[in-house]
C-alpha cells in the first residue's frame, strides 16, 4: 500500500477512535389531556433549552383517558391530566400531583366585538335563544356555539359552579367537539363563534380569540386567587413513582420551581401552592 495512503487511514480510524460519543438524551414523553397541552409545552421548551440530557415532549391531545390508559399500559411512567382524578379511576401505585389552577372562560372568536357575558347569557346561546351578537350588544353575526360532552373537565367546572347548565340540552346549531384542540380548532375556523376553554390553553389559538369577562369579573389569575372568578380546573400529572426516570423527576422539578411558576402565570394560571 502507498505509505501517504496508509498513513491516511491510521489517521481516520484514530480520529473516530478519541472522537468522544455524545449520549443520547432520554426522552420523556407526556401523553394525556388537551387541557394542560399548551402551558406544559412552553415548560418543555424552557427546561429542554437549560440542558441537553433530557428531552421532554408533549404530544396532541389523547384526553384523561388515554392518560390513565398509558399509565395502565406502562408505556408511560408520567402523563397530564386536566383535572384531579376521581376516586374510580384511583389505582395503587400511582399518584396525582397538582400542578396549578386554571380559570375556564367563556371564548369569542376574533371577530366578535363583545367583551363579556353573564353566565344566564352563555346559557341561553347554547340553549339557542341568543342567536346574533347584536343581541348581546355587539356587531351583527351569528354566533356559532361550540359546546362540550358532559365528560370535560372544562364542562364540568361550569356545571358546579352554574347548576342551570347541568343537564342543559344544546340547541340545533351548537357543534360539539371532544377535544380541546378541536374546541381551538372551531374558534379560529369561526370569526364569531362562542366556546369555553381552560385559559392557559389559549396561547395555541392562531387567532386573537377573546377571553371574556364573567357577570363582570375577568378571568384572571388574581382574581381566582380572591375567589372573585368562580370557574376553575385543577391539572397535574398522574405518575407512577415506582417507574419514574431521573429525568421524569427532574422536569416535574422544574415545573415546580419558580421558573416553571412563572410560565403559568404568563398563561392565566395559578401555581397550585398560591391558592387561598
Amino acid at each position: 500500500m502507498n505509505p501517504r495512503i496508509a498513513a491516511l487511514c491510521v489517521w481516520v480510524l484514530l480520529s473516530v477512535l478519541i472522537v468522544p460519543q455524545t449520549a443520547l438524551a432520554e426522552e420523556i414523553v407526556i401523553p394525556g389531556s388537551g387541557n394542560p397541552e399548551f402551558v406544559l409545552g412552553e415548560m418543555a421548551k424552557a427546561f429542554n433549552a437549560r440542558q441537553s440530557a433530557v428531552r421532554v415532549r408533549i404530544p396532541p391531545s389523547t384526553g384523561s383517558a388515554g392518560a390513565l390508559r398509558a399509565l395502565d399500559e406502562r408505556t408511560s411512567a408520567i402523563t397530564r391530566i386536566g383535572r384531579p382524578l376521581k376516586d374510580a379511576e384511583r389505582r395503587p401505585g400511582l399518584d396525582y400531583v397538582p400542578i396549578g389552577v386554571d380559570p375556564v372562560v367563556f371564548i369569542a372568536g376574533a371577530g366578535v366585538s363583545v367583551k363579556a357575558v353573564t353566565a344566564s347569557q352563555a346559557l341561553e346561546i347554547y340553549t339557542g335563544k341568543l342567536t346574533d351578537w347584536r343581541e348581546l350588544g355587539g356587531k351583527p353575526g351569528p354566533i356559532r356555539a361550540i359546546g362540550r360532552e358532559t365528560t370535560d373537565a372544562s364542562r364540568q367546572a361550569i356545571d358546579r359552579e352554574f347548576k342551570i347548565f347541568v343537564g342543559i340540552a344544546y340547541g340545533d346549531g351548537v357543534k360539539v367537539v371532544h377535544l380541546d384542540p378541536d374546541m381551538l380548532a372551531a374558534l379560529d375556523r369561526y370569526p364569531t363563534s362562542f366556546g369555553f376553554l381552560n385559559r392557559s390553553a389559549l396561547g395555541a389559538a392562531r387567532t386573537p380569540v377573546v377571553p371574556l369577562m364573567l357577570d363582570g369579573v375577568a378571568p384572571t389569575a388574581d382574581n381566582m386567587a380572591s375567589r372573585r372568578y368562580p370557574l376553575r380546573t385543577e391539572f397535574g400529572f398522574v405518575v407512577r413513582k415506582a417507574d419514574l426516570s431521573d429525568g421524569a423527576r427532574q422536569f416535574m422539578a422544574f415545573v415546580a420551581s419558580p421558573e416553571g411558576e412563572a410560565i403559568l402565570l404568563a398563561h392565566g394560571a395559578l401555581p397550585v401552592n398560591r391558592q387561598r
